[in-house]
């Protein structure tokens, strides 16, 4: 066979393989996509906020209803054992951001803090749970609860921060490390399509709580969180922006900040190789410093350092967080005479 001949036939060949892998791979991973949806049915309700629908869950009677914002990774099902300790004692509510969980898909390329903010205060309303409220952010969702509390201060009773991103850390984070830094999550976007994030379980969802069950899996590695992780990522300049033209945080509303003991936990461990990056380091050493500063805008704040805790506090520390929140629930009907 003719050389030229022989190295057509290996460029055809590779070419077929390179085309194969990934349609089978998004075949798979729809398949898979199918199959979940009708295994883990949603557990709360559906909401209309104006187009498009947010799940919600929400658990326990009375009042003031908690309401948990989960991290980058987390939504309506995450911190359950905080959530169902609460729930004893007042009405608990956590959801499914905008392409999380089951929730419908995130309506645009880019999606701010400001509008996040907006999701939230429209699902609240639709649903009819009334004000005011005692929120609990996680990590990313602390943008989210902090923008809400600086927009509808009313609404707020109390703010418990569970070592939550805040308006100081998001504009160090742009300084230090870039904008771009964390639209790297974007590439995963189509690692989900073709089924390579279930394949390679880079958040480690099949060693994690509920492993057996696949929960986990189903509801991360699809398209549909990773577009909305990404629209976040995009969204983290205006989100800046937003901040420095939204109203001050109020500074009589009862805050608690719980910081972690140690540092692990911001990097799933699939890619930590992230954290090894030294402007990463950097960002690292202030958080702590900056979410003491947070704490004290307001005249009622409060800063603790959780003992033996990381980053994912109401995971590895539940009763800590449940017995924080528990207390301000306490301080807040007496106040109001409940």
């Amino acid at each position: 066979m003719p050389i030229r001949s022989r190295a057509s036939r290996v460029l055809l060949i590779t070419l077929a393989v390179l085309v194969a892998l990934p349609l089978c791979g998004a075949l798979y991973q729809a398949w898979c996509v199918h199959r979940e949806a009708i295994k883990f049915p949603p557990p709360g309700r559906l909401v209309d906020i104006g187009g498009r629908r947010l799940h919600l869950v929400c658990i326990g009677k009375g009042e003031p209803t908690v309401v948990f914002e989960g991290g980058a990774f987390q939504g309506s099902v995450s911190e359950e054992a905080a959530r169902t300790e609460i729930s004893s004692q007042t009405q608990v509510c956590s959801y499914d951001r905008a392409g999380m969980g089951w929730s419908d898909p995130v309506p645009s390329r880019s999606i701010s803090a400001g509008q996040l903010a907006e999701d939230l205060r429209l699902l609240l309303e639709r649903a009819a749970v009334r004000p005011p409220y005692i929120l609990v952010p996680s990590s990313l969702g602390g943008l989210t609860v902090e923008m809400f509390a600086r927009r509808y201060p009313e609404r707020v009773a109390g703010l418990v921060f569970v070592d939550a991103g805040t308006s100081d850390i998001l504009e160090r984070g742009l300084a230090v490390i870039g904008p771009k830094y964390p639209q790297r999550v974007c590439l995963a976007r189509w690692a989900a399509r073709i089924g390579l994030l279930r394949l390679l379980d880079p958040l480690g969802m099949r060693r994690g709580p509920g492993a057996g069950s696949g929960r986990g899996v189903a509801l991360l590695y699809r398209a549909e969180p990773m577009d909305s992780l990404c629209a976040i990522a995009r969204g983290l300049p205006q989100s800046a922006r937003e901040f420095r033209d939204a109203p001050l945080f109020p500074p009589d509303v009862p805050l608690v900040v719980l910081n972690h003991d140690n540092s692990s936990g911001f990097i799933p461990p699939g890619v930590d190789f992230l954290s090894r990056d030294s402007r990463f380091a950097s960002l690292m050493e202030q958080w702590t410093p900056l979410e003491e500063k947070f704490s004290k805008r307001s005249r009622q704040g409060t800063f603790r350092i959780v003992p033996g805790s990381n980053h994912m506090i109401a995971n590895n520390q539940p009763h800590v967080v449940a017995t924080t929140i528990l207390e301000m629930i306490s301080e807040v009907r007496k106040k109001s005479g409940h």
